[in-house]
């Protein structure tokens, strides 16, 4: 039984010496690699010819344009960018085409944009870019622009050739893959990762939020839920849109959050981080104070107007 783990140890010895060494690629290996393929080499001859790294097979980097290049399919027209396919960042992103024939698609939450200023893409949300290719359209590289605060459903995986150095959650370590770290628990995330194949370095610090805004309605309800006052919204901070429609059009949402008017309403409110809620509700004809007042003030103008006409009739003499 000695012999044959002997005679096994000395297998795994010599098959681990026979194995070819671009089988076990140092992710944070940040010495001379191929210009082409991003591997290790022994010397930098594989660097004289070229500047660009390959980092997938749709993508590469630019160390002269400074940039992420993305060949587009049709001849030696090519796609760049700020960002690589897949990353996360809290700054604007620049597009540019190598040519002015290209046919370019920027999408913006699903939804093509018009004339966008590719210089500088700035506002959050998530964005695919694709170009015309033989007829059809193909996508070439998505990307997504956070703030300081985002809901981050998915976590957070790396792009093609890059890898996570370290990672906090509120100042605390937290455990994370190298191509990889899940977002499960709400807090402030720092992430340090790196692309060593073209020596790039990047941070990303967000507030995970995903807990939508927490209305609250305060007024006089009935038995089918309708309001019979003036409803008084809460749960609203500083940062949180409002969309409100009553009886289907768009209407101003008051800075006091009380709505008098009777109608159908239907609100919706997004926090900064894209958390929405929504309600609808009806508020009915009522009379409240002012209207009370008014309603008391009129009933007494009209009293007094016909007690002036019955004294006047009784004062005319018939001739």
């Amino acid at each position: 039984m000695k012999s044959l783990k002997t005679i096994l140890c000395a297998a795994a010895v010599l098959a681990a010496l026979a194995a070819p060494a671009s089988a076990v690629v140092d992710p944070y290996y940040s010495g001379v690699v191929d210009s082409y393929t991003g591997e290790p080499v022994e010397d930098g001859s594989a660097t004289a010819t070229t500047t660009r790294v390959r980092l997938s097979d749709s993508m590469y980097y630019d160390h002269e344009a400074h940039a992420f290049v993305y060949p587009t399919g049709s001849g030696v027209q090519e796609v760049r960018a700020s960002v690589a396919d897949g990353q996360i960042v809290a700054s604007p992103v620049s597009i540019s085409v190598t040519d002015g024939t290209t046919e370019l698609t920027v999408y913006h939450n699903g939804a093509a944009l018009e004339d966008p200023d590719l210089g500088s893409i700035a506002d959050e949300g998530s964005y695919t870019v694709s170009v015309r290719d033989g007829g059809a359209e193909r996508t070439l590289f998505g990307f997504t622009i956070i703030g300081s605060t985002a809901s981050l459903p998915s976590g957070y995986a790396m792009p093609s050739g890059f890898y996570i150095m370290d990672a906090t959650l509120d100042d605390e370590d937290v455990a994370y893959e190298r191509s990889l770290i899940e977002m499960e628990e709400e807090g402030t995330y720092s992430i340090e990762y790196t692309c060593p194949a073209a020596s790039l370095s990047y941070s990303l610090t967000v507030t995970v939020d995903r807990t939508p805004p927490q209305l609250t309605f305060e007024g006089k309800l009935d038995k089918k839920g309708r309001f019979h006052s003036a409803v008084q919204i809460g749960g609203l901070e500083n940062g949180d849109s409002v969309l409100l429609t009553r009886d289907g059009t768009e209407v101003s949402f008051p800075s006091n959050g009380k709505l008098t008017e009777a109608g159908m309403y239907q609100l919706q409110a997004f926090d900064a981080a894209g958390n929405a809620s929504q309600a609808q509700f009806t508020i009915l004809v009522y009379l409240d104070v002012n209207s009370l007042v008014f309603f008391a003030l009129v009933c007494l103008s009209l009293a007094g107007v016909l007690g002036y006409i019955l004294y006047k009739r009784r004062k005319l003499k018939v001739v």
